[in-house]
């Protein structure tokens, strides 16, 4: 499961920076906006960060506001890491009205036992994203690196227990022909696939309710139907995805239609 496909940030010290280390470390291709001539706080002299993470892009001014807004923009979703919490550090502050402006999902977290909260809500967000991570500088919380390090690295290693535990729902052409296909085929695919139909539409929320299974469970056989194009892509503007297949497909697709299975 390649859930987090890119790690986007601004490269400054704190947060930030463990944000890049942990990519590097774990092989996630990073991007993010830095500060013009790539200004960081122990590298102020251009390139800054630029001379380590080249792949980070300079910014066409010093407006901080304009670069968190960027960083927002350009990710599906915003992780800010703020050992400092009940209270936002400054730039934290700013990504959150950035978040809020652009409808772009925001989690905000500040210890390591947090990363069981970050895999929940990753969980809801679908596969392949480009995660903005940011919070305060380490001038602003000397703690910022090592936390948010523990947290990303707690994070990933609860994706990889929910991949072991789980597996993936396997759709392979969306037929039961042939021996190999029957084995990784997943039974309450069928019913879902029913519940969503009949509904019009198909959320998360919906499927655990109406076939009695899990929330990860669950995000997994919606993230099969999207491959085998039975629903719309994930939006993060809606709360539910519409459903292209309709009664007659099922029913050519996988035969007859029993409403009680």
């Amino acid at each position: 499961m390649n859930k987090i496909a890119f790690i986007r940030t601004g490269g400054q010290t704190g947060v930030e920076r463990a944000a890049l280390d942990f990519a590097g470390k774990h092989g996630i291709p990073i991007l993010g906006w830095c500060p013009m001539n790539g200004w960081a706080e122990d590298m102020p002299t251009a390139p800054g960060i630029r001379a380590l993470f080249p792949d980070l892009e300079e910014m066409p001014s010093d407006d901080a506001v304009q670069q968190a807004r960027w960083n927002v923009r350009d990710s599906h979703a915003t992780l800010i890491i703020n050992p400092k919490k009940p209270s936002f550090s400054d730039d934290a502050s700013v990504t959150e009205k950035a978040a809020k402006e652009l409808k772009r999902p925001l989690l905000e977290v500040w210890n390591e036992r947090s990363a069981s909260e970050v895999v929940a809500w990753l969980m809801t967000l679908g596969d392949g994203l480009t995660l903005n991570v940011t919070g305060p500088k380490a001038s602003d919380c000397p703690k910022a690196y090592e936390t948010a390090k523990r947290i990303l690295g707690g994070t990933l290693q609860r994706l990889r227990e929910v991949e072991r535990r789980e597996g993936l729902v396997m759709p392979g052409n969306g037929t039961k022909e042939g021996k190999d296909e029957e084995e990784d085929f997943d039974p309450v695919l069928i019913k879902a696939l029913k519940v969503a139909i009949q509904a019009g539409q198909v959320s998360i929320s919906l499927i655990q309710r109406k076939c009695d299974i899990g929330y990860n469970h669950a995000g997994r056989i919606i993230e099969a139907m999207e491959q085998m194009g039975y629903v719309t892509p994930f939006d993060h503007t809606a709360a539910s995805r519409a459903v292209l297949m309709t009664q007659a497909d099922f029913i050519a697709k996988y035969g007859e239609w029993d409403s009680k299975q």
